[in-house]
């Protein structure tokens, strides 16, 4: 194959290094010319912006808020679709919003759900999170809500964004950005620079000799080939897949109407969750076109925070701050034998370094001294001692932290504290896995150095119902059991 290869180069009077440089060269302009296709069709498919019709109390149509927000963001569905929704369940009364404090709401479960209202799988969707979250009384605070960490809020989010656009193509309101004709016109054109950049690749010299017969120019020119153009393809999937339809511009026009009817009540905005009671489904829909920022401001449901929960175990809704301790305090999470074992050597290996510094600095201070007495000042001294100083510093660190480790392990040899909490937190930070535990005691927790194993085996996540026995001062976790009877927490 190889021969063949170099005759039809020769057939046509080019060295291998000519054929490269001209199949790049093509390469390159016909990826332009693809680029700026492209540009022309995604300019041709983006979603058209509606003209507001006149402003009005009247709703748009039938539409529930999340598709609403969509139409009205350009076809793409907001965060502000999440709190919109939950805000119209309460306005259907599938839950309540109550305000308990000037600043503080909750979302209230009803004891028995209304079986004749029906939901879509984003409404579904938002209604579980909230049972999931909600205490034994059937509340969850408003600063619950968030959706959990951050890989967990983005796949939650995932689900419920796909959901909201399959709703709105099945009321004809929005189909996707390309095409089949775009698609195809795209994937045709794709394969000029793909093949050219192919075979620029396939003819460029190397140091292989041109004779060997056990080379395949062929099949690397059509994985080339392939791969060059899987990679062009993926730019225009990578973009926004979805645009407006007639149905959808018009209804969205009509939503713009009410948006700026909404915006002209200067009290509207500033509407907290609560107000659903009082505006009803008109809240749910302000949230959802951008103009009841109150409301939605005390509705966080997006990614939750690793340094603040919300906890109702011992039976009321509060904030809990935590703490991941990494060095301080010294031999946190270590079993306190081997604490001890490890503060024991770290004050001998101190005193050891002390012994021989600790002299060298005070021989050299007191040469700076005399020095300073006689012939006068001399700077060599002076670098001396700064340069013996940080030895002795590092030793001087060295020996307390090591002395805080002891005075914490030797005390938990024996020491032992029975804890029965909810799990806040499961975070993997570096290389330690930490578990924060909420025993109702206190507003700041430091949470637990846990092996993984260990939490696997007792198979605790988060929100569940634990029970543990640790160190009193080093939180060593000796025991770690899951209790049955959950008391969820965010």
């Amino acid at each position: 194959m190889a021969l063949s290869h170099n005759i039809a180069l020769s057939i046509l009077g080019l060295t291998r290094t000519e054929a490269a440089l001209r199949l790049g060269i093509g390469a390159g302009v016909a990826l332009a010319a693809w680029l700026l296709l492209l540009a022309v069709l995604a300019a041709a498919s983006r979603p058209r912006r509606p003209d507001p019709a006149p402003a009005s109390m009247e709703l748009g149509g039938e539409e529930p808020p999340a598709v609403v927000a969509m139409l009205a963001d350009q076809w793409a569905v907001p965060k502000a679709a999440v709190p919109a929704t939950l805000l119209d369940l309460a306005a259907r009364k599938v839950v309540a919003i109550d305000q308990v404090s000037p600043e503080r709401f909750v979302v209230r479960l009803p004891a028995r759900s209304p079986e004749s209202v029906p939901l879509s799988d984003y409404e579904e969707q938002v209604l579980r999170h909230v049972r999931g979250l909600a205490a034994g009384d059937g509340t969850v605070a408003c600063e619950a809500l968030t959706t959990g960490p951050e890989e967990q809020s983005a796949n939650w989010w995932k689900s419920f964004d796909k959901a909201v656009r399959a709703d709105a193509r099945r009321r004809g309101l929005s189909r996707s950005r390309w095409s089949k004709w775009m698609t195809g016109l795209l994937a045709v054109t794709a394969a000029v620079p793909a093949l050219l950049a192919a075979g620029a690749i396939v003819v460029t010299p190397n140091d292989k000799s041109s004779t060997k017969t056990d080379d395949n120019p062929i099949g690397a020119f059509i994985g080339l080939a392939f791969l060059f153009e899987g990679g062009l393809m993926a730019i225009p999937g990578a973009m926004r897949a979805e645009r407006d339809t007639p149905a959808g511009h018009d209804a969205a026009g009509r939503w713009l109407g009410l948006r700026d009817y909404l915006h002209e009540d200067p009290a509207f905005s500033d509407a907290p969750p609560a107000a659903v009671a009082v505006w009803d489904r008109y809240l749910a829909y302000g949230a959802a076109l951008g103009v009841a920022a109150g409301a939605v401001r005390a509705l966080p449901l997006g990614a939750e925070s690793d340094r603040v929960a919300w906890s109702a175990f011992g039976g009321r809704w509060r904030t809990v701050k935590i703490r991941y301790p990494k060095r301080i305090p010294p031999g946190w999470g270590r079993h306190p034998a081997l604490a001890t074992a490890i503060g024991l050597a770290g004050v001998a290996a101190g005193l050891f370094a002390a012994r021989i510094f600790f002299p060298v600095l005070t021989d050299l201070a007191s040469r700076l001294g005399d020095s300073a007495k006689g012939d006068g000042f001399q700077p060599v001294d002076l670098l001396g001692i700064a340069l013996v100083g940080i030895p002795v510093a590092v030793t001087a660190l060295w020996l307390v932290r090591s002395a805080a480790m002891l005075a914490a392990a030797v005390p938990d040899l024996a020491g032992r504290r029975e804890v029965e909490g909810v799990a806040l937190r499961v975070r993997r930070r570096e290389e330690d896995t930490y578990l924060a535990v909420d025993d109702g005691d206190g507003a700041e927790i430091r949470a637990w150095r846990v092996e993984g194993a260990v939490l696997n085996q007792a198979g605790v996540t988060q929100g569940a119902h634990v029970r543990a026995t640790v160190s009193p001062r080093l939180g060593h976790v000796f025991e770690l059991h899951r209790i049955n009877s959950a008391d969820p927490s965010p």
